[in-house]
């Protein structure tokens, strides 16, 4: 099980750093054009979905992690693009509350990967 959360963890990897295109980079630094970011969080579920399809979970649980991941990342992309553009003590790379920002979209990003984790090895929990 262990071996799920690592795939799906370089599954974040692969969304977030290696397919992201320009666009996307663009949209998420203001947080106002939502259909780069969309797209963004859909290769995102659409990634984790096909990892989850190796581990055989149902349909049911299928769609409806992908679904989470799908919302939640582009909420906090959203999010924190928003943040940028109006805070722009946000947007300085060169300032720490910039890292600051950017270590809790990451951490908010893995919170949820984890909950995915958790509920697909555990897909009998009426929680899941």
């Amino acid at each position: 099980m262990t071996l799920l959360l690592i795939a799906l963890l370089v599954c974040h990897y692969l969304a977030d750093y290696c397919l992201t295109f320009p666009v996307m980079i663009r949209a998420k630094a203001d947080g106002r054009h939502l259909w780069p970011i969309l797209l963004h969080a859909g290769i995102h579920a659409f990634l984790m979905g096909v990892c989850l399809l190796f581990w055989f979970v149902s349909w049911e649980l299928l769609l409806l992690l992908v679904g989470v991941e799908l919302i939640s990342h582009f909420l906090i992309d959203t999010a924190k693009g928003r943040m940028m553009a109006h805070l722009p003590i946000f947007a300085d790379i060169r300032r720490k509350p910039y890292w600051v920002l950017y270590g809790f979209d990451q951490l908010l990003h893995l919170m949820v990967i984890i909950a995915v984790w958790y509920c697909s090895i555990n897909s009998w929990l009426v929680i899941c």
